[in-house]
């Protein structure tokens, strides 16, 4: 998935007025929204759903914390989807450009490893194991757009973490001929 971002910006270089009949053009793919549409709608019955569950008295303290953590859940999923689809659109209009920055990619590698060994464990996911692999050096100055691609890559692990309920969730790097190459 990083690869065809990545490409994408790369092919960026429309006008304002180009970029913006893109954008009308993605918004017109019926399939995009309406799978936006259903995707949306689930997060908010599930969240109407476990917030009339909460206010109902039969259900027991512990109860009403699983609710509230379910509902927590899905405002975190919506928040996500539409993080996704906005990106997803302001790439496909050409309103993004790229904010390149020199950054060690060991730490930022190693910073969301460990942001995701903490979510996995917040999440209460004793039966996934995390394998991180990688081959990269000691250290690795690149030119990169950090927060994209920390963005990018914390979206496929949510994904990977709640579509995964037993087994491994592997995370990876390698870099070769140039190439920083991002897995999940």
């Amino acid at each position: 998935m990083f690869e065809i971002l990545r490409n994408a910006y790369k092919d960026v270089s429309l006008t304002t007025g180009q970029g913006q009949n893109k954008f009308n053009q993605m918004l017109n793919k019926p399939h995009i929204l309406a799978g936006v549409s259903h995707e949306v709608r689930t997060q908010m019955n599930s969240i109407v759903a476990f917030s009339y569950l909460m206010n109902n008295t039969r259900f027991s303290d512990n109860d009403r914390r699983e609710f509230s953590e379910q509902i927590i859940t899905s405002c975190e999923q919506l928040i996500g989807l539409f993080e996704n689809f906005f990106d997803t659109a302001a790439l496909e209009s050409g309103s993004v450009r790229e904010d390149l920055r020199e950054s060690d990619a060991v730490k930022m590698y190693e910073s969301l490893a460990s942001q995701f060994r903490v979510l996995l464990r917040k999440k209460g996911k004793d039966n996934i194991v995390f394998i991180q692999e990688d081959d990269l050096p000691d250290k690795l100055m690149v030119r990169m757009n950090t927060t994209r691609i920390e963005r990018i890559l914390t979206n496929l692990f949510r994904n990977a973490l709640d579509n995964t309920f037993s087994g491994f969730i592997k995370f990876g790097c390698t870099y070769r001929d140039e190439r920083i190459t991002f897995y999940m």
